[in-house]
């Protein structure tokens, strides 16, 4: 009986040890600094500072924003100096706010193809969008001109 018990203990501890591993990886999670809201406040007035999730991208040595604007989920990066990298707006199925001519363009490229994610890049020298096209386990990634020309 004891063995029961303690099998079934461990079955639960692995388990709940299988949920953890499984945990969306909020270590990189930060409490941003009063210079780092202030940077953010000034690049994206119209947006609430409080409702920002920050964390610390070591992949590109930057702080991560993570936020809502105008319905569309975005993500901005800034340097240690507080200076603005870049900023990602994730465009969902079926992709309204996204230009035409971007999507024609994808689907010109790769027929056969399933449009599977855009995101609009944006930095301080240069827009586009990132397109995700798809079929089957295949991804091809295409960056995109606003006008449709593909780069």
């Amino acid at each position: 009986m004891k063995a029961k018990n303690f099998g079934m203990l461990l079955l639960a501890g692995l388990f709940m040890f299988g949920l953890q591993s499984c945990d969306d990886d909020d270590d990189d999670r930060i409490t941003a600094s009063p210079e780092l809201v202030a940077a953010f406040t000034q690049k994206f007035p119209g947006v609430d500072a409080s409702t920002v999730q920050w964390e610390w991208d070591g992949r590109q040595n930057a702080y991560e924003a993570d936020f809502w604007e105008n319905r569309l989920e975005k993500s901005a990066w800034f340097t240690q100096a507080y200076e603005w990298l870049m900023t990602e707006t994730d465009y969902e199925p079926p992709f309204t706010g996204v230009p035409q001519a971007v999507i024609d363009a994808a689907n010109a490229q790769y027929p056969n193809h399933v449009l599977e994610d855009i995101d609009y890049i944006e930095t301080p020298d240069d827009d586009y969008y990132r397109v995700e096209m798809e079929q089957g386990d295949r991804d091809v990634y295409l960056n995109i001109e606003e006008d449709g020309t593909l780069r």
